[in-house]
Order: structure tokens, then sequence, then C-alpha cells
């Protein structure tokens, strides 16, 4: 009897998400030049027509037709990621890591979460399913993303920092080592995180502090 298949069995990548951050995903994902295959879809029709990225066809939407491939969510809000990963199938989940990112051999990322280019993954450091740490962001060692999360570009989280699901830190912010960051934080651009941020909610400022 044969194994259940996993997402490095397929040979084609449906990128799920048809807006700028499919094309950035789309790219890394025919840089990486792990797949014979890479097309794109989106539950918005209107989207679904010519190519995302030359070599990249936009086609509908159909998860059953698409069982024999894997995927990618390739969209920004975080809860809307989690939600359609869930529909779609986690098993069928697959990261896309672009080749000019660093990314430590003892790091280890889940399904489903995205690499930019010039982002640097630590060693130690765990990355959780469905985050997107982009371009240029840091994750330094010892850290740990929560699931479904949004690392935003140049945005810095210091050694041992741990998040919880579903948290956004916004480009160019700094979180200082060994701070705990709950569910469902936002952390506005530029912010420099001083302090533990346990309750949801958005967070901004020098020195942070909750705005909403």
């Amino acid at each position: 009897m044969r194994a259940p298949s996993t997402p490095s069995d397929f040979s084609s990548l449906i990128i799920f998400g048809a807006g700028g951050h499919g094309r950035v995903v789309a790219d890394a994902a025919l840089l990486q030049g792990r797949w014979t295959e890479i097309s794109a879809s989106d539950r918005n029709s209107l989207s679904c027509q010519g190519e995302l990225l030359p070599g990249v066809q936009l086609r509908p939407f159909d998860v059953p037709s698409s069982g024999d491939a894997c995927m990618h969510i390739a969209i920004g809000n975080n809860l809307a990621r989690q939600r359609e990963a869930a529909v779609c199938g986690y098993e069928r989940l697959v990261s896309v890591i672009h080749p000019a990112a660093t990314v430590s051999l003892s790091s280890d990322i889940n399904r489903g979460s995205f690499v930019a280019a010039g982002a640097i993954v630590g060693p130690a450091a765990c990355v959780g399913v469905g985050v997107i740490v982009n371009h240029g962001a840091v994750v330094d060692h010892d850290v740990e993303v929560g699931s479904f999360s949004h690392i935003a570009p140049n945005a810095v989280l210091g050694g041992h920092v741990k998040t919880g699901q579903r948290v956004l830190v916004g480009a160019g912010a700094v979180v200082l080592p060994l701070k705990v960051i709950g569910d469902d934080v936002t952390i506005g651009a530029g912010t420099v995180v001083n302090q533990d941020l346990l309750e949801p909610g958005v967070y901004a400022g020098i020195p942070v502090r909750k705005i909403q």
C-alpha cells in the first residue's frame, strides 16, 4: 500500500492568492526551482485571468480538482491566511524559501511558511505554520514565531523572543531579546518593544505603548 502523499511528493505548486504578496511568493518559487509547474489562483474569479508572473498561469480555484498539487497560501492578512489554510488542508501546505534568504540548518521552518529574499532565520529558531518572514526581516537565534504570524520587511526579533499566533510585527520594528508577544498582537512600524506584550491589541511607539 502506498504511503499518503506529502508536499515534497508533488511536482506542481498552486499559489493561492493573486495579489502583490502572491507575486512575491511566485517569484521566489520560480527561483527555488523545486516544482515543474507553478500556477496561481484566487477566490476572486476576476483575478484568475492571464498570468500572475511570466510562467505562472492564473486559474480558477477548485479544492477537489487541485488534489494532485501542493499549495502555498499567499495572503498577507494573518487570519485570512489561517482560514484558507484550514479549507485547503494543512497536509498539502508547502513552504517557499527564496534562494537569497539565509536560513540556519538548525532552524525549523514549518509547513506553509514563506521566507523572502534577504531575510535571516537564525540557529535554533522555530517558525510556525503559515508564517511570513518578509524581505530583510531577522528572526534571530532561539526565536519562536507562532503560526500565521507576519514579520514585516526589516523587522527584527532578538534572540529568544517568543510570539503567539497571528502576530504582525510591522516594518522596521524591533523586539528586544527575551520578550514575549501574545496571540493577535499588532506591532506598528518602527516600534521598539522593550517589554512583554501579552494582551491582544495594537501597539506602537518608542517606547512601546498600547494604542488600540
